[in-house]
This record gives C-alpha cells, sequence and structure tokens, in this order.
C-alpha cells in the first residue's frame, strides 16, 4: 500500500511512491488511517516530513517494538533524545516518504520547544561529551573486584573467604550494572557498535546477562514509561502490581500474551507490601531466564553468537572458582553473591514504582518523563552507590547524556519544570522507598478488596 496525497480535508487524492519514489503529501488523519488499515505499515512524523520504516524496524537496534509504540505519531522528540546527529542527518532522510500537509505541520507545544532549547544548551555546556578517564577509573574498580573474587575463594577456601568473595562478586555484578547501562544507551564512546560490545563485555561474561535482552526490554520501557499494558518494566504478575489495572487480565504488547490476574498473583499481589524486598533478592535469578529466553528465541537478535559466547564465558569461570570449595559453601556463595543485588533491583524500582500509571493522549515526550519517575536526593560523594540512577528524570529526558554529567545537567530540569508548570519528583532514598511501599500497600488493600466482593473470583 502506498502512501495517499491528502488534501487538507484529509480526503486522499493521489497515489504517492513508496519509499524511494516521489514526495507524498500527509495528513495526521491520513497517516493513522494507512497504520490502521495494514498492521505492518510504519509511519512516523520528525520534524513535520513522514518516514516510512515498515521495513526497517526490525534491524532498529533498540528492538522494532520502540519504534512501533511511536506508529503514527509525531516522534521529533524521542528521536532527538535517543539518537547522535549522524544518524538524525545521514542515516533518517533514507526512509523520507513525504511531508505533512501545510495546514498540518505542527507549531510544536510550549513544552516541547522548551525541551529542544534545553536540549541545545545541553549540547552547547558540552554535557554530552565524555570523561573518559572516569569509565577508565570504574573499570579498573571493577577489575580489582574480580580479581580479589577469585583470590579470595582460592586463598582461603573457608567460611570467611568465601563470604568475603561473595559480597566481592555482588559488588561487582551491581556497579557493572550502571556502566552496561550507560553502553546500552550508547552513552559512553556514542558509537553503538563500541558502547554494545564494552557493555557485553560486562554484562554477559563478567554477569552473565544478556544486554540485548535489556537493551530491547528498556528502550520500550524509556518509550511507553509505567504504561500498565506496554511497559515490561512494571509488569510483574504473579507478584506484583503498581496499579489495579493489572487486575483486567490486560495484554502485554512486549511479552505478546495475557497478563493474567490469576490464582497465584490473587495470593500474592494482596501481601506484595510485605513479599517487595524478599522477591527482589531472588531477582537476579530471573534476569538470568530472561537472558536465555531472549537469546534462545527465533526473533532477530544483533550479536546473538557474542552474547552466548560471553553467558558461556561466565558460567565457566564462575563455576570452575566454586568447584574448588565443598557444596555447602558453594550453595552460600551463590545465595550471597545474588541476594546482595536486592540493592540494585530496589534502586531500579524505585524510579517508576512509586509513580503515576496513567496513560494521556497526545503527552510530549518530556510531560511523561516527568510525570513517570523520580530522582533520589543525595550529595555527590554518595552518586557511585547510585550509578546515575539517582538522576532517572535527567537520564529519561536525555538519555545518551554520560552518567558523569548528570548531576549538571539536574538545575536546568528543575528550572524546566518550573517554567512549564510540571512537577519535579525528587526524594531522599528512604523517602522514595516509603513511597513505594505505600503504592504496594494501596493496590494490595484494593485487590483484597475486590477479592473479597467477587468472592476470590478472577477479575476481568
Amino acid at each position: 500500500m502506498s502512501p495517499a496525497i491528502a488534501t487538507s480535508s484529509g480526503a486522499a487524492g493521489a497515489p504517492a511512491a513508496a519509499p524511494g519514489g516521489k514526495y507524498g503529501v500527509f495528513t495526521m488523519k491520513s497517516i493513522k488511517e494507512l497504520v490502521s488499515a495494514d498492521s505492518s505499515r510504519i509511519l512516523i512524523v520528525f520534524h513535520n516530513k513522514v518516514y516510512d520504516l515498515s521495513k526497517w524496524a526490525k534491524f532498529h537496534p533498540g528492538g522494532d517494538l520502540a519504534v512501533r509504540h511511536m506508529n503514527g505519531r509525531d516522534a521529533t522528540d524521542a528521536i532527538i533524545a535517543y539518537h547522535p546527529d549522524w544518524v538524525i542527518d545521514k542515516k533518517i532522510p533514507h526512509f523520507c516518504v513525504g511531508e505533512l500537509a501545510p495546514n498540518e505541520r505542527t507549531v510544536s507545544s510550549k513544552i516541547s520547544l522548551s525541551y529542544r532549547a534545553m536540549d541545545q544548551k545541553i549540547r552547547n555546556l558540552g554535557l554530552y561529551q565524555t570523561n573518559y578517564s572516569f569509565y577508565i577509573r570504574e573499570l579498573c574498580k571493577f577489575a580489582a573486584i574480580w580479581v580479589a573474587a577469585v583470590y579470595l575463594v582460592l586463598a582461603f577456601p573457608n567460611f570467611y573467604g568465601v563470604l568475603a568473595s561473595a559480597v566481592c562478586c555482588s559488588v561487582l555484578w551491581w556497579q557493572a550494572a550502571f556502566v552496561a547501562h550507560d553502553a546500552g544507551h550508547s552513552g559512553i564512546t556514542h558509537d553503538s557498535w563500541t558502547d554494545m560490545v564494552m557493555g557485553i563485555s560486562l554484562a554477559n561474561f563478567f554477569g552473565g546477562l544478556s544486554l540485548g535482552w535489556w537493551k530491547k526490554n528498556h528502550n520500550v520501557h524509556h518509550i511507553v514509561t509505567n504504561d500498565p499494558e506496554h511497559d515490561p518494566d512494571i509488569q510483574h504478575l504473579p507478584f506484583f502490581a503498581i496499579t489495579p489495572k493489572l487486575m483486567q487480565n490486560l495484554y502485554s504488547s512486549y511479552y505478546k500474551r495475557v497478563m493474567e490476574f490469576d490464582t497465584v498473583a490473587r495470593v500474592m499481589v494482596p501481601i506484595q507490601h510485605f513479599t517487595f524486598y524478599v522477591l527482589l533478592s531472588f531477582g537476579r535469578f530471573n534476569l538470568y531466564v530472561n537472558s536465555l529466553s531472549h537469546l534462545l528465541s527465533k526473533e532477530r537478535v544483533a550479536h546473538r553468537t557474542l552474547e552466548l559466547v560471553g553467558i558461556a564465558v561466565f558460567w565457566t569461570w564462575y563455576l570452575a572458582l566454586l568447584s574448588s570449595v565443598d557444596l555447602n559453601l558453594m550453595v552460600m556463595h551463590i545465595l550471597v553473591s545474588h541476594m546482595l543485588t536486592c540493592i540494585l533491583h530496589v534502586q531500579i524500582t524505585l524510579s517508576h514504582f512509586g509513580m503515576d500509571t496513567a496513560v494521556i493522549e497526545n503527552e510530549s515526550f518530556a510531560e511523561l518523563a516527568l510525570r513517570t519517575t523520580m530522582d533520589v536526593d543525595c550529595p555527590r560523594w554518595f552518586d557511585w552507590f547510585h550509578g546515575g540512577l539517582q538522576f532517572q528524570v535527567e537520564h529519561h529526558l536525555f538519555p545518551r547524556i554520560p552518567r558523569h554529567n548528570l548531576r549538571a545537567v539536574r538545575p536546568l530540569v528543575i528550572a524546566f519544570a518550573k517554567e512549564n508548570g510540571l512537577t519535579f519528583h525528587n526524594y531522599k532514598f528512604l523517602e522514595g522507598n516509603g513511597i513505594v511501599l505505600r503504592v504496594l500497600r494501596a493496590v494490595a488493600h484494593e485487590v483484597k478488596a475486590s477479592l473479597r466482593v467477587s468472592g476470590g473470583k478472577k477479575c476481568n
């Protein structure tokens, strides 16, 4: 199906050529009609031009779902946020198939214009530039922690040596996740291939997790933050529900299945505010399952071989290390090292679990980020502990900015929010945890009340 030339009233006229041919002139109405009529069609708007990404979406480094969630919409702010200039200048133009009709060319909202002005100011201040010495220090730290973890088991194969080694592994996986996160956003060298390989080296070879799985999951999360039907980062049934909407057997566009509010959910969700931290202690085991499910799936997976080799190398060195101690000490090492990474899962959920889950039509990119995300207020000397996750509002607005520059961005974001009448959510770590627990408790009580009324039957 070729795009139609739309008149000012939105009626279709003569057909325009497919990608690579003549321009078509579109209205937003005609774009929505085209993508509605053909589920394989992906049309987005960027700076009033129309781009057909139908055939290319499956090759998108951030996964095709991140693209599909922008289908039929103006994606200007999101494209600016997630893509470097060379992609915008050299790659995206190849997919241009037309432009909006003159009377449809939007004068962007005040908030969008203000967001773009803030982005330009950040560029002028050089805050997209990476201080490589910061990441070199991080990598040296990781190497030292890994050597210590190995040495402690080999030199002191007793309770205390193995326990200390387990703590070292936990710290390594916790802290390395922050750099892998930066790499997954191309926020270090700003070259997607280089950063991806760097991230795989940390996540897969030293942590046993798939960076590709995380990247696919995480990019969708950024585009549809806290959307109960679309954001995989809040789809944790049968154990957690941060909105009563999840009682309604919603269909997950990410997992491509109905999230049934089943018997286990009816038991676990009403007590989720009690089990929250306990279950997070086992979160890393779930990440192993998600990683392998992604890499062994039939869908197209970039860097599949490298990632599988990395995970094989991880389990080789890790199990070889543990084979030097008896079974009891081995089990202790596995449980302690994995369960102590609970702090990372607390930090990740803290950013969004206590925030709004409403779905607002035609909400701007910046408004979504500020409404669904919270910062953690901490002193500069404690930045190492949070690894950039304390600046989640800034990160959601500008995901490619190197972590060490996010503190300098915060005053600009605070001023932006004030200027546009938006709320900047910023809480102390314990205060933020309290907000999350109150949300979990409120949903638990609502679910319990609904089950009481329905006699414990499924909620539809």
